[in-house]
């Protein structure tokens, strides 16, 4: 439970609110057990008024001068000589009066539910921003090996859960709780001995609630974590849903989300179980502390040793006490399934930021890339692996060059150029831009010189203009367009129907691979970058603009160092160096002519990977 308190004391923050929602649930609660009392006392009224010839306004008189009720609220017998002299009107007035006090009651349960929902909702909108802006900033091996999905989840599922338990926190079950102290300190008040019996069986009661609760947390947690993979499997699912319908592989889409389904099924039912038997047995247990406390009083009552009406009052006042009792176990519940998500989006919020802004800024601005890159010695192993992704990676790359990077799958390549932009830090060595270390400058600053085009296509929500120009919001028109033409794709923006203002769907919707990788490329064209990074740009690009986006690349490298994570033999050919890299190391660097003829792996890769026309 400490996590779900760590961020429900984050309603301290509104603390007008809380005080608003509090005063809103005594008020709630004063008028429920004000009504109570007066309708107990009217009947008390009704039906010694069918046995006297009195009015029904002494009657009440004399209720109102017994030193018991006058000790607690005072002498208000005044309020007898404004009731009518017939009994039934009397009687009639007084239901009236109780009827305002419902009136009132509702009125401040309306207040005490509105102010507790607003205050809810509010600490919600600042968790989800707070995780959101913590999934933005932490460790890029984190991201990777929690999945999106599962982080999708937590900010989505995970907060919304939790936010149920501050609900029960502040809802209904705080005037369930203050009606039921209130009951109790009145049977106590009227016979504290008898009553203390009820109390004693707090205690199982109490042990019962923490053991109940314990599953709950448990299974709500596990499947909490059932619901990333859920959500997983239907992304993918509907992301590559013209491959799964081409390769009929609906039936296995089906059979994983049932598998997963069933899964969380399972652990819901563990859930079910506690949270099933919690109301029940807490209810049987005050049950049976109310029915001893009858026996106990029927036995003095019977043998005189105690005033029948008084014994009936504390019976009825530890009833509604036991009352009580559901709506806390049903509280317990909701805060333990809160407390699972709250588990979750805390060990989210302590992943260490790359960098914080209030510390960033601090640090040196690196200077503009002017001389060379160096990777010194780097090596880097992935949370959790046995085996270093890169082992001592040692490369010096002069400005201005093109350095493309050829390697069988799992020899390390992302992962070397994952470490410029520092998406990650090399656990051993260090990465040097004109001889200044990269992890002592300023991210901002680093990242300011680098673009990155990969051959996934990442297209965003909004006009192709913002797509271009994103992470440069106030760019003017003129360069984007001269992006987009350096990109080759001017032409066909400018064919679509609203042209650069044309709205994007999801993903790109509408544009063809090769489409939306041109304007990936305007997008890093317009950045100005000092060190383009290439993840086989081209590879989604048709035939027909591969020459001009090749043509364009020689333009657009000029005056940068470029580095290219290659696959296509055409990519490679006219790099400065070519990197051949085999399980994190480097086996040999050199032009294409010189490892075709010396390096066996680079070789294979030729015939193999790269084969192609060019290769023929």
């Amino acid at each position: 439970m400490d996590a779900f308190w760590y961020f429900a004391r984050g309603m301290l923050r509104y603390k007008r609110l809380i005080a608003v929602a509090a005063a809103a649930a005594l008020l709630d609660a004063a008028c429920a057990f004000a009504g109570f009392g007066l309708l107990m006392g009217l009947m008390d009224v009704m039906f010694a008024a069918g046995s006297t010839d009195v009015t029904f306004a002494d009657l009440v008189r004399q209720k109102l001068a017994e030193e018991d009720l006058q000790r607690w609220v005072g002498d208000h017998t005044a309020l007898a000589d404004r009731l009518p002299a017939d009994k039934f009107e009397g009687f009639a007035v007084a239901l009236g009066v109780v009827l305002i006090v419902a009136l009132f009651g509702s009125l401040f349960r309306f207040t005490h539910q509105f102010v507790t929902l607003t205050l809810t909702q509010r600490v919600l909108m600042r968790v989800r921003q707070r995780v959101f802006h913590r999934v933005l900033h932490a460790p890029m091996a984190w991201v990777w090996q929690t999945g999106t999905a599962d982080t999708m989840s937590r900010v989505v599922q995970d907060s919304a859960r939790m936010s149920r338990g501050f609900t029960a926190l502040m809802g209904k079950a705080v005037r369930e709780s203050l009606m039921g102290v209130a009951f109790l300190a009145w049977a106590l008040i009227i016979d504290w001995k008898l009553s203390m019996i009820f109390v004693v069986g707090v205690i199982p009661i109490a042990v019962c609630i923490k053991q109940f609760g314990k599953r709950i947390r448990r299974a709500s947690k596990y499947a909490l974590r059932r619901y990333g993979l859920m959500i997983g499997a239907m992304q993918e699912s509907m992301q590559a849903a013209p491959v799964v319908r081409t390769h009929n592989a609906e039936g296995y889409e089906r059979r994983r989300f049932n598998r997963i389904n069933r899964e969380l099924y399972a652990q819901e039912m563990k859930a079910r179980t506690a949270k099933a038997l919690a109301s029940p047995v807490i209810e049987l247990i005050a049950l049976v502390g109310v029915i001893v406390v009858t026996l106990v009083a029927a036995y003095y009552v019977f043998n005189g040793a105690a005033d029948g009406p008084d014994m009936l009052m504390v019976l009825l006042s530890l009833a509604g006490a036991g009352m009580s009792v559901k709506p806390l176990a049903n509280l317990n519940n909701d805060l333990q399934e809160s407390a699972a998500g709250a588990v979750r989006l805390k060990e989210t919020l302590e992943q260490p930021a790359e960098a914080h802004r209030s510390e960033d800024w601090k640090r040196p601005a690196l200077p503009r890339h002017r001389q060379s890159v160096v990777f010194e010695g780097v090596s880097f192993t992935y949370p959790g692996a046995d085996t270093p992704a890169l082992r001592g990676f040692a490369l010096d790359v002069p400005h201005d060059q093109t350095v493309a990077i050829v390697g069988p799958n799992g020899s390390g390549k992302s992962t070397t150029l994952s470490l410029l932009p520092r998406l990650i830090a090399p656990t051993a060595g260090r990465v040097l831009i004109d001889g200044h270390d990269i992890a002592a400058h300023s991210l901002r600053s680093l990242r300011k010189q680098l673009a990155i085009v990969t051959q996934h296509t990442i297209v965003f929500e909004g006009t192709i203009a913002d797509n271009i120009a994103y992470g440069r919001r106030h760019t003017k028109r003129d360069a984007i367009v001269a992006a987009a033409k350096q990109a080759h794709a001017h032409d066909f923006i400018v064919q679509l129907p609203d042209g650069y203002d044309t709205k994007l769907g999801e993903g790109g919707a509408g544009l063809s691979g090769g489409q939306k990788q041109r304007l990936c490329i305007a997008r890093a064209i317009l950045r100005d970058p000092s060190i383009l990074i290439l993840d086989e740009a081209t590879s989604q690009i048709d035939a027909e603009s591969e020459a001009k986006i090749h043509a364009a690349m020689k333009t657009i490298t000029a005056g940068r160092t470029t580095f290219i994570i290659a696959h296509r033999l055409s990519t490679v050919v006219d790099a400065d160096v070519i990197v051949v890299m085999d399980a994190g190391r480097i086996v040999d660097t050199g032009r294409h002519h010189e490892l075709l003829q010396r390096c066996e792996l680079y070789q294979s890769l030729v015939r193999h990977q790269m084969a192609g026309p060019e290769a023929a």
